[in-house]
């Protein structure tokens, strides 16, 4: 067949032995890297939700709110706020939270179901019933509208008679 050219062994034997640069590889090997941080931080539940609980004290009034500190779009979150008042609650209870914290949720509901429920420009208030004994808690079914990217601040605030008497404010972040 006459070109003179000697068959090749392999179908390899005419690729180079270093067929990228140095800092090609390096850039590699830190991808890698940075990919297994992000798994490794995934596994440990870093990157999911993350509760706390704030409290304050004042007026005759403790509250304690359990809510997400850090959360991601489309999952579960807890918001439970306790309401204690020693010597029990003269009548019904009027809740006061921030509306635009709760516009990132999409909600099944509270629980207890207040017995009235309005909203103005920018909070939305909640009458319950005095429950027996001391203590009221009152908990938000709720998760993260799956488009949301960013989180907000909110307050909780008990009113008596149109006046503010303790107020608890909190902040959540979103992660993706």
């Amino acid at each position: 067949m006459g070109t003179g050219a000697p068959i090749p062994d392999s179908v390899l034997d005419d690729v180079r032995g270093r067929a990228r640069s140095p800092a090609v590889a390096w850039l590699r090997r830190a991808t890698v890297a940075a990919l297994a941080v992000v798994l490794a931080v995934g596994a440990t539940g870093w990157l999911g939700v993350r509760s706390t609980t704030a409290h304050v004290s004042g007026a005759g009034y403790e509250l304690a709110l359990e809510y997400p500190l850090v959360a991601r779009a489309g999952l579960d979150v807890p918001w439970e706020l306790t309401v204690r008042r020693h010597g029990g609650f003269p009548g019904p209870v009027t809740v006061v939270v921030d509306s635009d914290y709760f516009d990132m949720f999409e909600t099944q509901g509270w629980t207890p179901t207040p017995a009235a429920e309005t909203r103005d420009g920018t909070r939305t208030y909640l009458t319950i019933d005095p429950p027996p004994g001391d203590t009221l808690t009152l908990a938000f079914d709720a998760y993260v509208e799956p488009s949301r990217q960013l989180g907000a601040s909110g307050a909780v605030s008990i009113t008596d008679r149109g006046v503010d008497v303790i107020t608890l404010e909190f902040r959540t972040r979103l992660v993706p």
